[in-house]
């Protein structure tokens, strides 16, 4: 089986979590600090497990749900209770039915297959590619099917919360400062593709390459081979989510900036921005004025190009380079809200997850809760008007393409100069 494949029908699964909340939820007190020291040794001893993924369809955001046969498990709980002289089993009654999970009922999503792991370093490796996984088409499910869906996935994911972490403000504030770390590293990626960071990282993660460096210089580090940001902004029907009205792509080629200083907050690189607003000509008259003031004729970058929605994913696929394309260099996806974006991709019949050198993908709404240490969002008009380069006529999709790209390379570049070893140094803009 390929990673991405989905499960055969009628598969019974147990989510991970579960599993290794086993000695917290089910063996007694006076044991349970023992065998959960013993469970966590034995997890990967002489084996694999075979893990599977599925999506959050919600809006939560919550990390992707990974799961394995619960067949392995039974196997597993077998093996302990030889060595403990016990017998642990799967409980019965209602909680049983959480070790026993099966999908694709009404057609809904079936758990894809990530890889196998026979260590927690192989687990980790494969969550760092659950971002490469198709998104799931939801678009032909109906009304009452999707909520059914959802509210199992909501019961399968609250399944996973240990009791004992249940409103513990700590595990909370944790989490926070995880998700927080999530986005720096994020920034720092960033800075490496675009060559304000060494894409060597060490404890210390600075270089004495960066002394006396400013914003009018060229950038201090070069790549190994050139990458692609290629933003992405897609707007849809707001009586109608099916129907996309818009796609909007700016790209920023590396090549093109190592020989240009970024200048003040990057604003040297923006006029290397190519940017594409393409506009679905079945759905040319349908403009949204309910929640956003759509003005999709109002495109500040060049001339918009109207194709036939059977056109469009060859139209995308010859900008980002599929499988077909002469130029294989790495590509970076960015976007305000990445995950929508590559979801209305896919519904307009373009996967990124079958481009071959999609690398990465970077969300400028993460990027500014990282600067502003806020656990909210915010729109891409006020994250543009607070960085200092306000634009005009947003949900234009590639106007907001390219706004959005050029937030990335802002935020990049004024972390850049504002790094506690840049004030160190005593380096920063040039006058």
């Amino acid at each position: 089986m390929e990673m991405g494949d989905e499960s055969e029908k009628g598969l019974l699964f147990c989510p991970w979590k579960l599993i290794r909340l086993y000695p917290h939820s089910h063996v007694g007190k006076q044991n349970q600090e023992y065998v959960a020291g013993f469970f966590k040794a034995m997890l990967f001893e002489g084996r694999a497990w075979d893990f599977y993924c599925l999506l959050d369809p919600g809006e939560n955001g919550r990390h992707p749900l990974l799961l394995v046969p619960s067949a392995q498990f039974e196997e597993f709980l077998d093996e302990i209770n030889l060595h403990l002289t016990v017998q642990f089993s799967i409980p019965r009654g209602q909680a049983c039915e959480e070790f026993y999970l099966t999908f694709g009922d009404g057609n809904t999503p079936r758990p894809r297959f990530l890889g196998h792991a026979d260590s927690d370093e192989a687990l980790e490796a494969l969550k760092s590619r659950t971002h490469r996984l198709p998104i799931d088409d939801l678009t032909g499910l109906s009304t009452t099917t999707l909520q059914s869906y959802k509210d199992k996935m909501d019961r399968v994911y609250n399944s996973c919360k240990s009791k004992k972490n249940k409103k513990d403000p700590e595990v909370a504030r944790r989490k926070r400062i995880e998700r927080q770390k999530s986005y720096g590293r994020m920034i720092k990626r960033t800075q490496r593709y675009l060559g304000l960071r060494n894409p060597i990282s060490s404890n210390f993660d600075s270089d004495s390459s960066m002394e006396g460096w400013h914003v009018n210089m060229l950038v201090p580090f070069g790549t190994k081979e050139s990458t692609r940001f290629i933003c992405v902004d897609v707007e849809a029907w707001e009586t109608g989510a099916h129907d996309v009205t818009e796609v909007g792509l700016a790209v920023l080629d590396t090549q093109h900036i190592v020989d240009v200083p970024p200048g003040t907050d990057g604003q040297n690189w923006f006029p290397l921005i190519r940017t594409y607003h393409f506009r679905i000509r079945e759905h040319i008259n349908k403009v949204n004025r309910r929640y956003v003031h759509g003005c999709p004729h109002l495109f500040n970058f060049g001339n918009s190009e109207f194709v036939h929605s059977k056109d469009i994913s060859s139209r995308i696929g010859a900008i980002i380079g599929d499988n077909e394309s002469d130029d294989q260099r790495p590509i970076i996806m960015v976007g305000h809200d990445i995950r929508q974006d590559l979801n209305y991709l896919q519904r307009v019949g373009f996967n990124i997850w079958s481009v071959p050198h999609f690398l990465d993908e970077i969300d400028t709404k993460s990027m500014f809760q990282r600067l502003q240490n806020s656990s909210n969002g915010r729109g891409l008009a006020t994250v543009c008007d607070e960085l200092g380069m306000p634009g005009q006529n947003f949900h234009n999709a590639g106007n907001d393409a390219t706004y959005t790209l050029r937030a990335m390379i802002t935020m990049a570049v004024k972390q850049t100069v504002k790094s506690p070893e840049r004030q160190k140094n005593g380096a920063g803009e040039s006058e």
